[in-house]
């Protein structure tokens, strides 16, 4: 008895968690959707922004935008704009803050930074390949053998040789 009350037990468990398994955690209509506006913000915040020119930072600046708010978009919009001496106090007359003017040089002077580090980063790869194959030549568009050129396996070819008439023979 104690036996069947344990099987029965047994299958009464099996089916409850089988139930419980099938059931789904949400119905189909509780499922959000955005509507189009919103999706079109998200999308829009996705996209990069384009530069502001010095223009439009003098209209930004007669318009009576913060500085604060100002720097926010130069930096959130990459611009970047070499500003020299002459071209400062211009824009100073015209009614740029000159943290303005700061956060453009600043914008312009780390962007030749990272190019300059880009660059050197390039020349580092280029220098390691060079290193890499001793005996490159620069008209063969592949990589170079390490023995001559061509290389030749000495189960295949009973002779050594470089380059295309040189052969020495035992």
């Amino acid at each position: 008895m104690a036996a069947r009350n344990l099987s029965l037990a047994a299958v009464v468990a099996a089916s409850l968690l089988q139930f419980a398994c099938a059931t789904p955690n949400a119905s189909p209509q509780a499922i959000q959707r955005l509507d189009p506006a919103a999706l079109a913000e998200i999308e829009r915040a996705r996209q990069p922004a384009a530069p502001l020119s010095l223009d439009e930072v003098v209209a930004r600046s007669r318009a009576g935008q913060g500085s604060e708010a100002l720097i926010d978009e130069i930096r959130r919009t990459a611009t970047r704009h070499p500003i020299s001496p002459s071209e400062a106090v211009r824009l100073k007359a015209q009614g740029v803050a000159p943290e303005v003017l700061d956060a453009l040089n600043e914008a312009h002077t780390r962007w030749a930074q990272d190019e300059a580090a880009a660059l050197k980063r390039a020349q580092a790869d280029a220098e390691r390949y060079r290193r890499s194959a001793p005996y490159a030549d620069p008209f063969w568009p592949y990589r170079s053998y390490p023995f001559g050129y061509p290389y030749r396996h000495p189960r295949f070819a009973p002779y050594g040789g470089f380059g295309w008439g040189i052969q020495i023979r035992p």
